[in-house]
């Protein structure tokens, strides 16, 4: 330890750096070597978490790249974000991985969340095409054609929360893998609906009435690397919606071996420090 005399210099409080460390001690500066310094820490239980916050992130980055997501029910929408992503599988990427954008398409991924009524919707196949079903009723004489008076009223009889001018928003995500790293691309969609006027329905998707429910059918809901999320945007509410999707690439991301590949490109796993029981 030593001591410096004040000329011209007033410390309050403490400072460290350079592993030196100056405080004020009775009026005097006194500078010693700052040696305690917490050794990296990386249990299991901590290793999940943060590999469950880092691919929260990535995904989040991809999702309001091209339009800003709508989380209506918090004002921290990245926070609330990462709440409802809890339910999601955790995968373990490398460093590396991570680094250059690694991401994954998780089955229940949410993209929206709000007030207005959810949206049920599942991937299957109508009258011999794939399409993504839904529990929106249409009116039975609804022929299915992207006209706008026909599509106010088809929606708007049976749905209350639907008003002429409200947005179904189609999310469309894509797992690709780009030198031998896993991403996830978003395209984002609206269909507006006004009546009197032609609607620009989805790209290469044909709007049907199955059952007395919408029906979006075309050749891209048989693709098993993608996913999809409806999202019914009302002014400035919307419902809350989570991705369906076949794509299990994911999987391979899951497992035990998966961790322990991810663990080492950090430096490995760290064992919890040992308990001393209580002793009479």
């Amino acid at each position: 330890m030593a001591q410096l005399k004040k000329r011209g210099l007033t410390l309050t409080g403490r400072l460290e750096t350079d592993n030196v460390s100056f405080y004020t001690k009775k009026g005097k500066i006194i500078m010693r070597s700052a040696t305690t310094k917490q050794p990296p820490r990386r249990t299991r239980g901590q290793f999940i978490s943060r590999q469950r916050v880092a691919h929260n992130m990535g995904l989040w980055k991809r999702l309001k790249h091209d339009v800003k997501p709508m989380f209506t029910n918090s004002e921290n929408i990245y926070g609330r974000f990462c709440s409802l992503m809890h339910k999601c599988p955790v995968v373990f990427l490398t460093k590396e991985a991570l680094r250059n954008g690694a991401t994954l398409l998780l089955p229940g991924m949410t993209v929206s969340d709000g007030i207005l009524a959810d949206i049920g919707y599942h991937i299957g196949v109508a009258e011999g095409s794939p399409a993504l079903f839904t529990n929106l009723k249409v009116a039975e004489e609804w022929d299915g054609q992207p006209n706008g008076t026909d599509m106010v009223a088809a929606l708007c009889r049976f749905n209350t929360d639907f008003r002429t001018g409200d947005v179904l928003r189609l999310y469309t995500l894509r797992q690709v893998i780009e030198n031998m790293i896993p991403k996830v691309y978003i395209e984002v969609e609206n269909l507006t609906i006004e009546y009197g006027e032609t609607i620009v329905g989805f790209r290469g998707v044909e709007l049907r009435s199955v059952d007395g429910c919408l029906v979006l059918a075309g050749s891209t809901f048989a693709d098993t690397s993608a996913g999809w999320a409806l999202v019914h945007i009302s002014g400035n509410k919307c419902s809350t919606q989570t991705v369906v999707t076949h794509c299990t690439l994911y999987e391979q991301y899951t497992t035990e071996e998966a961790m322990a590949v991810a663990a080492d490109s950090y430096g490995g796993l760290t064992l919890p420090g040992m308990i001393t029981p209580d002793t009479d």
